[in-house]
């Protein structure tokens, strides 16, 4: 009911919204997730018809192997047949990823989509820990729940499909010791998982996992198997435990991060710290757009001004947001 809620809501106010967030109107600078610009491409390449659009692109899921670079590059040669004069810019989450799209002769910038979280939705709490560890995923097979078969107190915080009934049930059938929730409102996240000693991350390949930042932020050490997606960029030894591909090393990840020594501020505090080179990445971008389009903007004392928390995109950032930076689709 409330994910439905949730739902309802945000189409209401999002009306005919397309996905993807404006920077500057002018010059004309938009940021998307590249999977949902190339589902929603001839819209919003309308929808920007008549300006040079600057088209940054975020990615949802990693293009860290040839084969995902070389998709890449048949879809930008799409855009540049349909559009000429449209600039393009992919926002890397690893330094392969930069190497590989960059190889495939697309500008490529190691600017990481977790440094686009704001800080400010997330908090420490001083709250009883009830579990050892939080799983804060999708229940979905690439997730590798039975990773934390071994973690003896263990809550799960996640939604399913339809198509996928078969591995919820299944899921929950191995974990009966387990406290789950279909989901969370994004301002109580931080609560949530203040109330286990670390966080899980079991995927062996996605996207860059906002949840992994997400529990950094909220002053909690975690557990990850490696991956591809990027998502250690933001790890250190100190509060981040790498475990094999093992229920018996991801339990041994757990105990461990249940001593860490690093206290909840400075785990913080150090993650905000590591994002600022990515920021200060991306103002530089914008800056060197609007020099060379011969328009007047100081890219980083307007920052407040433009950036939001995940610049709105796949997620729901409220009315204000939706009404002054939305892009719509031209009738």
């Amino acid at each position: 009911m409330i994910a439905q809620t949730a739902r309802f809501i945000k189409q209401l106010i999002q009306g005919d919204a397309l996905p993807a967030y404006v920077i500057f109107r002018e010059p004309a600078v938009v940021i998307s997730y590249f999977e949902d610009f190339v589902k929603h491409r001839d819209a919003i390449l309308k929808a920007l018809a008549g300006s040079k659009p600057h088209l940054i692109f975020q990615f949802g899921w990693h293009r860290e192997t040839p084969e995902r670079a070389a998709e890449v590059a048949a879809e930008a040669a799409v855009v540049h047949r349909l559009c000429p004069e449209a600039e393009l810019i992919f926002l890397c989450n690893s330094e392969r990823e930069v190497a590989l799209i960059a190889g495939v002769g697309l500008r490529a910038e190691y600017c990481h989509q977790n440094a686009f979280l704001d800080e400010g939705h997330y908090r420490l709490y001083d709250r009883p820990i009830k579990y050892d560890a939080i799983y804060l995923a999708r229940i979905t097979p690439f997730k590798r729940h039975h990773l934390a078969v071994g973690v003896k107190s263990l809550r799960l915080i996640g939604d399913h499909s339809p198509q996928e009934a078969g591995y919820f049930a299944e899921v929950m059938r191995a974990f009966p010791q387990a406290s789950w929730q279909r989901k969370v409102f994004s301002r109580f996240v931080s609560r949530a998982i203040c109330e286990a000693h670390c966080g899980l991350c079991l995927s062996a390949e996605e996207g860059a996992m906002f949840v992994s930042a997400e529990y950094l932020l909220s002053g909690r050490p975690l557990v990850s198997t490696r991956n591809l997606g990027g998502r250690d960029a933001f790890f250190a030894p100190a509060y981040a435990y790498i475990a094999e591909d093992t229920a018996d090393s991801v339990r041994d990840g757990v105990a461990a991060m249940k001593r860490c020594a690093v206290t909840p501020a400075e785990i913080r505090q150090r993650t905000i710290d590591k994002f600022q080179p990515h920021r200060r990445r991306l103002i530089a971008i914008l800056q060197d757009i609007c020099d060379r389009a011969g328009v007047k903007h100081d890219a980083a004392a307007e920052w407040p001004s433009y950036f939001t928390h995940k610049f709105g995109l796949r997620c729901f950032n409220g009315p204000r947001v939706r009404l002054t930076r939305i892009l719509k689709r031209r009738k």
